[in-house]
């Protein structure tokens, strides 16, 4: 099963410096790293409100950051968040509360849920379009895609934003899987449209560095496609992926012949 797409932008943030030299890879994309003390210095950390803010974890703060800059630049019908991890930390943290009959705080329970992070977007956003959160273990990224592939198909949306964001959990119960990262905490976003080009087949995949679309180019013009294998690749890192990934060339329609 695959799934076509337009890509419009993608955003990353990670709290770790080595995962720099990867990300410069992706060419066109909006990165940026910092050591994990001070990523909440960033600018784009900080247009979160203080009230919320402090209610969010590392990768909730990554995730509702990345969120919030998309949306400024781009008109989004539809947001997913999707995230094997969750608040895996924080609820960790609650459980051993209630052992060490410590109680509970009404805050951290109320953050605690899986779409407790998309829901902090909205409201500091004020978006009012429909919001989503999926979580499917190591098929994440796959879940991801196919509920914005129904978004955009099913259900008629014209922008759906996803984002993808893990939290560290070395020191908590186990590590997410190896990546660029390594067990870091990070958030990636991608804006994703309809395939537009009517085609029953896709026989040209080629991997470019040109064809991300650069800082000069007109975000409203470009246009990326590519096709998501859900069985090949739904399981990947999705830092990994877009890095990886192989834009279609969509076949130009044959002019009408005079008559």
């Amino acid at each position: 099963m695959s799934f076509r797409f337009n890509l419009k932008q993608v955003y990353f943030l990670s709290g770790y410096a080595h995962a720099y030299e990867e990300l410069k890879k992706i060419q066109g994309s909006n990165y940026n790293h910092h050591d994990d003390g001070s990523i909440k210095e960033l600018p784009v950390i900080k247009a979160i409100p203080m009230m919320m803010r402090r209610r969010l974890s590392s990768s909730g703060k990554m995730a509702v950051a990345l969120s919030m800059e998309a949306f400024r630049h781009y008109e989004i019908d539809k947001v997913i968040f999707a995230s094997r991890t969750g608040e895996t930390k924080r609820c960790i943290t609650l459980l051993r509360d209630v052992y060490m009959d410590n109680g509970v705080s009404p805050t951290e329970f109320s953050a605690s849920v899986h779409n407790g992070n998309v829901g902090v977007f909205s409201i500091v956003s004020r978006f009012f379009g429909e919001t989503t959160a999926v979580s499917a273990a190591e098929k994440t990224l796959g879940a991801a895609m196919a509920e914005a592939y129904a978004s955009l198909y099913g259900e008629g949306k014209e922008r759906v934003l996803i984002v993808v964001y893990e939290e560290d959990l070395s020191n908590n119960i186990m590590p997410i899987p190896e990546s660029v990262f390594g067990n870091g905490s990070y958030a990636c976003a991608a804006v994703l449209e309809k395939w537009q080009a009517d085609i029953s087949s896709v026989d040209e995949l080629y991997r470019t560095d040109s064809a991300m679309k650069t800082s000069e180019s007109d975000p409203e013009t470009e246009e990326h496609y590519f096709e998501f294998d859900y069985g090949r690749e739904g399981g990947m890192d999705p830092v990994d992926y877009f890095r990886e990934l192989r834009f279609v060339n969509p076949p130009q329609p044959e002019p009408a012949e005079d008559r």
